[in-house]
């Protein structure tokens, strides 16, 4: 759960939320509401309901692997409840994001964000989306071991280590 709020996180980061050298802007309700419609059109809540509903299974097996014991009951109602508290806190981070988005861009920039979103081709990105991500996904899990053989050979190299062989991710 907590990488799952650590990604959520790190992709308002990425979004355009990191600090800037620019000016800041004044958050005013039109814009407020450009930015709501954006976060519509791009399907951000989706999008997180996606990443929740695939972190779920993993959730599930680090809960059985602590007790054994966990009844499919437990586990149901564990889910539930962290579907609950997780679709409040991404409510909140939205709402408040906007506030930040709203203060980065200018008027006219959100205009252009919608716009680009309601067209066509703006339509067909946010359509293709899940299966770049799905293929993007496939890429980082197969440069995994490359990642971690390099990272821990970097490691060793500061601290004087013997860098053990990264594992090979599951098919």
């Amino acid at each position: 759960m907590r990488r799952f709020l650590i990604a959520i996180t790190l992709f308002f980061t990425a979004a355009g939320l990191a600090p800037s050298a620019m000016a800041q802007e004044v958050a005013t309700p039109e814009k407020i509401a450009l930015v709501k419609r954006y976060y519509a059109l791009v399907k951000l809540d989706k999008m997180f309901e996606q990443m929740f509903d695939r972190m779920g299974p993993a959730m599930i097996e680090q809960i059985k692997a602590r007790d054994p014991n966990v009844s499919e009951e437990q586990t149901r109602l564990f889910l539930k409840v962290s579907g609950e508290a997780t679709t409040q806190y991404l409510n909140k981070m939205m709402d408040r994001s906007a506030t930040v988005y709203a203060e980065v861009y200018t008027l006219d920039e959100l205009k252009y964000m919608v716009s680009f979103y309601e067209d066509p081709r703006g339509k067909a990105m946010i359509e293709k989306m899940p299966l770049v991500m799905e293929k993007a996904s496939q890429i980082a899990v197969s440069l995994m071991p490359e990642f971690q053989d390099d990272l821990m050979k970097r490691m060793c190299e500061v601290t004087d280590c013997k860098a053990p062989k990264a594992t090979k991710p599951k098919a």
